[in-house]
């Protein structure tokens, strides 16, 4: 456990900063709308990787955590759904809600749930990697999850944007 808490620690700052945000009006880059979570993948699938080249993880693991990631993406978009989005001077401003604070919570909990279900179908003597590969993917599960919401917030704004159409009729 001692071996994680790096992990641990930069994951907790993270998320955070992610619930600050979630709460606050803040801007959405629309031209570079998914560097964030780009950068948070290649570091957690950078990690995942230091960690299989160590240690013999259970494929139980990574069915948990393949489950997890899935789950990022769901929670993900239904969060995206329910942030509120408008333009403001012509910028895109978006603002989360307790609503989508709960969500992350919820998410979190399905992830670490999961972790939990690979680690008790794992052989005994392979639990200690896998529970390692649950602390460890924290950082992929955010990116996907970020990713995720964005996605549909960014397409919510889109529609909202395009020129309706009006039924003519002769």
């Amino acid at each position: 456990m001692i071996q994680q808490l790096p992990y641990l620690l930069l994951a907790a700052a993270a998320l955070a900063r992610i619930l600050y945000r979630q709460l606050s009006v803040q801007p959405v880059r629309e031209n570079r709308p998914y560097l964030l979570m780009l950068v948070l993948g290649v570091v957690g699938a950078g990690q995942i990787a230091a960690l299989a080249g160590h240690a013999t993880i259970p494929a139980a693991a990574y069915v948990a955590l393949g489950a997890g990631l899935l789950s990022a993406a769901a929670v993900g978009w239904w969060r995206g759904r329910l942030v509120r989005v408008w333009r403001d001077g012509g910028r895109l401003v978006r603002q989360g809600n307790w609503t989508t604070v709960a969500l992350w919570i919820v998410g979190l909990a399905i992830h670490l749930g999961l972790d939990q279900v690979g680690v008790v179908l794992a052989p005994a003597a392979d639990r200690a990697a896998a529970q390692a590969l649950g602390t460890t993917s924290i950082m992929l599960y955010l990116s996907i999850a970020l990713a995720a919401q964005r996605f549909a917030t960014l397409s919510r704004s889109r529609a909202a944007a395009a020129p309706r159409l009006r039924a003519v009729s002769f």
